[in-house]
């Protein structure tokens, strides 16, 4: 994508005008409710795996779920046991995920903490700074999360439909993975927004978030010519927002995200008026 200073001065205005205090309604909200990076991590991805629908609904079901874990996710996780706890989430339901899906991820949470000390750590032994964005890295996230032994199964190993891999897409597949993208920007990028507990990661290899919102008005902008949103979309607006920050293209995320969802819900402003002619 050429550059477009224009483009340029509104994509930064958008990223100064949302700030911490337009936060709500979000997800990450809930998260930032906590003050240990240790609760915030795992918290995160349980957030951030839900982060599907409306976003008033996400904020509810991820403050029940907390409720359920004694508002001390770390803690809960790492003393987690399937007989005697997994029962309190029988009554769960968001949308097609059930609490077995969030037990089976509390599950396969509690196997990589126990094995590599924090999520950072797992994400850290498969992160090599030579890949040319945090895919790679994301595909042997997943995957270890995957093979580890969930008793909620027979021979404790995941079917291919359990509910629990939906929360755990891969790019391998070609998904966009906008969850766990989302994921990655809270745990990576430091601002009045972003959390940045995983500091050897930079933020340059990070991927953007793809959700609808984000697509439509990447479309608008010119940011992408794709119409489905899946890695390569996902990639592309990355590339194109990179641009104008190659150190942190997806800062822009969050200003963009909760533009579209203003448009949506209130009706209001147009992305289309942040560009003008060349």
């Amino acid at each position: 994508m050429a550059y477009n200073s224009v483009l340029f001065k509104r994509l930064e205005a958008l990223y100064h005008t949302f700030d911490l205090s337009m936060l709500s309604p979000d997800p990450l909200e809930v998260v930032r409710r906590f003050s240990e990076p240790a609760d915030q991590e795992t918290a995160g991805l349980i957030a951030a795996v839900l982060a599907y629908g409306r976003v008033e609904r996400i904020v509810y079901a991820v403050e029940h779920l907390f409720h359920l874990m004694d508002h001390a996710p770390y803690e809960f996780i790492c003393h987690f046991d399937f007989e005697r706890d997994g029962r309190r989430f029988d009554s769960f339901v968001y949308r097609f995920s059930r609490g077995q899906d969030i037990v089976a991820l509390l599950t396969l949470m509690q196997q990589a903490l126990r094995g590599y000390g924090s999520l950072g750590g797992l994400f850290a032994a498969g992160y090599h700074a030579s890949d040319p964005h945090t895919g790679p890295a994301l595909i042997r996230f997943v995957e270890t999360l995957l093979d580890y032994p969930c008793p909620l199964y027979p021979d404790a190993r995941i079917p291919q439909k359990a509910g629990v891999r939906y929360f755990l897409p891969s790019p391998r597949s070609g998904s966009a993975c906008k969850r766990l993208n989302l994921y990655l920007r809270w745990m990576v990028r430091h601002d009045l927004i972003d959390l940045g507990h995983w500091q050897g990661i930079s933020p340059a290899k990070l991927i953007m978030p793809i959700d609808t919102h984000v697509a439509r008005i990447s479309r608008k902008l010119g940011l992408t010519k794709r119409r489905q949103a899946d890695w390569k979309m996902a990639e592309e607006v990355t590339k194109a927002l990179g641009v104008y920050d190659p150190d942190d293209p997806v800062k822009y995320d969050f200003a963009l995200c909760h533009w579209g969802m203003r448009e949506v819900r209130e009706g209001g402003g147009d992305p289309s008026d942040l560009v003008i002619e060349k």
